[in-house]
C-alpha cells in the first residue's frame, strides 16, 4: 500500500514539475469536454429550423363544381400553407420549380394537378377517380432532408383528406338545415288550423241543444227555429273556415312529402359513398399488409389515412341511421324496420374496425408487427360493409325511396276525405235554411228537419274530432320536434367535425426541453471514453524501480483515474453551466458522470494494463462498437440484430441509461439497474487485472522487448 501510494505522489510531482507534461495533461483534461460540448450544442434543436428547408409548392388545380357549388381544394391548401411554418414553402410555377429542385435551390416539390379536385370530388359520381399529388424531392442533397420533407408530404395529404371530408359536410348540412328550417316554417299553420277545428267544436255542442229542443218541443217550433236561423251562418262561416284550413293542411303535407323526396338522393349520395369509401379503405388495408410485411416507413401513414377514412365513413352512416330512425318513429307500418337494421350492422362493423385500426396503429407505434388475423378481420369488416351498403342501394327505390314517397299518402287520404264532408255539408246547408224558412208554415214537416239535421251533424262532428285529433298529435309529436332539431344544424361545426373528428391528446412522460439535452447522456459517456483513451495513449502502464505489479497496476491507475476523473468533472459541469443543458437532477448527473469514468477508467486502464498496445486496440475497437450498439442515437430496436444481441454486454448501454434518468427524471427501478451493471464491470475488470496482471507480465516480457527494439510503437 506504501509504494501505491508513493508511485501516486511521485507521478503528480512529475506532472507539476514539468511545465510541458502539465501543458499536455491539461489539455487532455479538457479535449473529451469539448468534444462532448460541441456535438451537443450543435443538435440542441435540430428540427426547429426545419422553416429554412425550402420546398416548392405547385398549384395547377382548376377547381370543380359539386352541388353547384364551386370548390377549389388545391386553392384552400395554398391558403393553409401559408400559415404553416414546418417547412419553407415557395409556390412557384412548374418550371421554375423543377429546376429549383434539380439546382438544389429547393430540397423537393409538390404539384398539384389540374384534374386534383375534379378527381376528389368525383365521389359524388358514379366514375370515381382518387386524387393524385406529385411529390419529387432531390436525394442526393441531404440524407435527412428528404425525410423531413416526406412527412410535409404527408401532412399535405392528411390536410387535403381533411378538406374533402369538411366541404362535403358543409354541403350535406346546409341541405338538411334548409329541410329543417321549412318544417318548423310549416308548424304554426298546423296550430292556427287547430284552433279553428276547436272553434267548430265548441259550436256543435250548442246546435246539438238547439235539435234536441225541437224534436222535444214542437210547440216552440218557430222560437227553435229561428234560434237554429241565427246559427246557421256561423255553421256556415266555419264550415268554409275548416275547408279552407284543410286545403292548407293539404298543401302544407305536399309541401312537406316534396321537401322529403329530394332527401332521398341525398341519402342515395351518402349509401353511395359509403360503399365506395369502404371499397377504397380495403385497397388501403391491402397496401397496408403489403407495407407491412416489407417493412415500409408508409405503414403508419396508411393507418392514419385509413382511420380518417373510417371516422368519415362513420359519421356519415350514423346521420343516415339517425334520420331513417327519425322519419320510422312517425310512422305507423315501420317501414324502414329492415334498412335500419342493415345500416346498424354497417355502424357495429365500422366501430370494430376502429378499435383493430387502433390496436394496430398501436403495435406499429411499439415497432411491434401487427397480428395478420387482425389485418385479415379488418379486410372482411370492409368486404361485409361494401356487401352490406350495395344491398342497400340495389334495392334503394323498395327500401327507401318509396317509403318516403309513402309517408304523406294516408294523411293525404285523410284531409281529402275532410274536405269531402265539408264540401257535402256546405252544400246540404241551404236546403237545411229552406226547411226552416218553411217549418212555420210547415209544421207537420218540422220534425223531419230535425231528424235530418239530427243524422248528418253527427257524421261533422266525429270528422271534425278526428281532425283535431290528427293535427294535435301530430304538434304534440316529440319526433316531429326531435326530426327538424336533426335537420337544423350548425354547418359550420358539423363540417368542422367531419374534417377532424378525432382530437390526439399527446401527454409526455419524463419531458425532455430539447433535442440537445436528450443528447447529452450519450455525448457525455462517448467524451469520457475517448478521455480515458486519450489518457492511455500519453500515459505509460509501466513504472521504472523496483515495485510488485500490483502495486504498479494500483499506484499508476490511481494517477490516470484522478484525471479521468477531472475529465468528467469539467465534461458534467460545462453541461450544466456553459450549454444549460435541461437536467432534472443537476448534482445527480454530476456524480453518475464521475462514476461513469471510474468504470471506463477501471475498463480500459486494465485493458491496456494487462494487453499494452493491444489493449489501446481494444478500448478503440470498443469505442467504435458501443457507438453504434448502446443505443444512445437511434433506437437499439432498429438496428441490425449484431448490435442487438450485444447491447446488454456493453458499458455505454448502463452509462447512458443511468445519466438519462437525470435528465428526464428518475425512474429508479432502472437506474438502481443501471448502477449495478456498472459496479459490475468496475469489479470484473479490477478482479481480472488483478489475477492475470503478474502472470501476463512474466507471459509477455520476451514480446514487448520485441517491441521497444522495434522503436515503432511507443510505451
Amino acid at each position: 500500500m506504501k509504494n501505491i501510494f508513493k508511485i501516486y505522489k511521485k507521478d503528480f510531482k512529475d506532472i507539476f514539475s514539468n511545465y510541458t507534461v502539465l501543458l499536455i495533461i491539461g489539455g487532455l483534461t479538457i479535449l473529451p469536454s469539448l468534444y462532448g460540448w460541441f456535438n451537443i450544442k450543435a443538435s440542441w434543436d435540430p428540427y426547429g429550423n426545419t422553416g429554412n428547408i425550402n420546398v416548392a409548392f405547385v398549384n395547377n388545380d382548376e377547381g370543380a363544381q359539386v352541388f353547384d357549388k364551386n370548390i377549389n381544394i388545391g386553392d384552400k391548401l395554398v391558403d393553409k400553407l401559408k400559415d404553416n411554418t414546418s417547412l419553407g414553402w415557395n409556390f412557384v410555377d412548374e418550371k421554375t420549380a423543377l429546376k429549383g429542385v434539380e439546382n438544389g435551390t429547393y430540397y423537393a416539390y409538390i404539384e398539384i394537378p389540374k384534374t386534383f379536385s375534379k378527381n376528389l370530388t368525383s365521389i359524388a359520381t358514379s366514375n370515381i377517380k382518387k386524387g393524385e399529388i406529385i411529390y419529387k424531392v432531390n436525394q442526393k442533397i441531404n440524407a435527412i432532408a428528404p425525410k423531413i420533407t416526406d412527412k410535409g408530404a404527408s401532412t399535405i395529404q392528411l390536410q387535403i383528406n381533411q378538406t374533402v371530408s369538411k366541404t362535403v359536410g358543409e354541403i350535406l348540412s346546409e341541405v338538411f338545415n334548409e329541410l329543417g328550417l321549412k318544417l318548423e316554417q310549416g308548424l304554426p299553420k298546423l296550430v292556427s288550423i287547430e284552433n279553428s277545428l276547436v272553434e267548430v267544436q265548441g259550436k256543435f255542442s250548442k246546435i246539438d241543444e238547439t235539435v234536441n229542443l225541437v224534436s222535444d218541443i214542437n210547440t216552440r217550433l218557430a222560437d227553435i227555429i229561428k234560434t237554429i236561423q241565427q246559427d246557421i251562418p256561423s255553421l256556415q262561416k266555419t264550415l268554409a273556415n275548416s275547408k279552407n284550413l284543410s286545403s292548407d293542411v293539404k298543401l302544407f303535407l305536399k309541401d312537406t312529402k316534396n321537401s322529403l323526396n329530394k332527401i332521398s338522393p341525398i341519402i342515395k349520395e351518402d349509401l353511395l359513398i359509403i360503399s365506395n369509401v369502404s371499397s377504397s379503405a380495403h385497397d388501403i388495408t391491402q397496401n397496408l399488409i403489403d407495407a407491412i410485411n416489407k417493412g415500409s416507413d408508409s405503414a403508419s401513414i396508411l393507418v392514419d389515412s385509413l382511420y380518417s377514412k373510417l371516422s368519415t365513413l362513420s359519421s356519415m352512416n350514423k346521420t343516415v341511421t339517425d334520420f331513417l330512425y327519425k322519419l320510422d318513429e312517425i310512422t305507423m307500418t315501420h317501414p324502414f324496420k329492415g334498412v335500419l337494421s342493415q345500416l346498424q350492422t354497417i355502424n357495429t362493423k365500422l366501430d370494430v374496425a376502429l378499435n383493430k385500426l387502433n390496436e394496430i396503429a398501436s403495435d406499429i407505434e411499439n415497432n411491434q408487427k401487427p397480428s395478420i388475423n387482425s389485418l385479415n378481420n379488418l379486410l372482411k369488416l370492409f368486404n361485409d360493409v361494401n356487401i352490406i351498403s350495395s344491398n342497400i342501394l340495389d334495392n334503394f327505390d323498395l327500401k327507401i325511396s318509396n317509403p318516403i314517397n309513402n309517408i304523406f299518402e294516408e294523411s293525404f287520404v285523410v284531409v281529402n276525405n275532410i274536405i269531402d264532408v265539408l264540401k257535402k255539408a256546405e252544400a246540404k246547408l241551404p236546403e237545411v235554411e229552406d226547411i226552416l224558412a218553411k217549418s212555420i208554415v210547415l209544421s207537420k214537416k218540422a220534425n223531419e228537419g230535425v231528424n235530418y239535421i239530427k243524422e248528418n251533424l253527427p257524421i261533422a262532428k266525429s270528422i271534425i274530432n278526428d281532425l283535431v285529433n290528427a293535427i294535435s298529435k301530430v304538434n304534440d309529436n316529440k319526433e316531429v320536434n326531435d326530426l327538424i332539431s336533426l335537420l337544423k344544424n350548425n354547418v359550420t361545426k358539423q363540417s368542422d367535425f367531419l374534417e377532424q373528428p378525432v382530437d390526439l391528446v399527446t401527454e409526455s412522460l419524463y419531458p425532455i426541453a430539447n433535442y440537445g439535452s436528450a443528447m447529452t447522456p450519450f455525448y457525455t459517456a462517448l467524451s469520457l471514453w475517448v478521455g480515458i483513451l486519450l489518457l492511455m495513449s500519453l500515459i505509460s502502464t509501466e513504472v521504472h524501480g523496483e515495485f510488485k505489479p500490483l502495486e504498479v497496476y494500483f499506484g499508476r491507475g490511481l494517477t490516470v483515474l484522478s484525471l479521468a476523473l477531472l475529465q468528467a468533472l469539467i465534461a458534467s459541469v460545462g453541461c450544466i453551466v456553459l450549454l444549460g443543458v435541461s437536467l432534472k437532477n443537476p448534482i445527480l448527473f454530476v456524480l453518475l458522470s464521475l462514476f461513469a469514468g471510474i468504470v471506463f477508467t477501471s475498463i480500459v486502464y486494465s485493458a491496456v494494463s494487462l494487453l499494452g498496445n493491444v489493449g489501446k486496440a481494444f478500448g478503440v475497437i470498443l469505442l467504435v462498437i458501443q457507438v453504434a450498439g448502446s443505443g444512445g442515437t437511434f433506437p437499439i430496436e432498429i438496428t441490425p440484430e449484431f448490435f442487438q444481441k450485444i447491447n446488454p454486454f456493453l458499458p455505454f448501454t448502463y452509462a447512458i441509461g443511468a445519466l438519462r434518468e437525470t435528465v428526464g427524471g428518475i425512474y429508479q427501478p432502472n437506474l438502481t439497474k443501471d448502477i449495478i451493471v456498472l459496479l459490475i464491470f468496475l469489479i470484473v475488470s479490477i478482479i481480472i487485472a488483478t489475477i492475470l496482471k503478474a502472470p501476463i507480465l512474466k507471459a509477455t516480457a520476451k514480446f514487448r522487448a520485441k517491441f521497444k527494439e522495434s522503436k515503432l510503437i511507443g510505451h
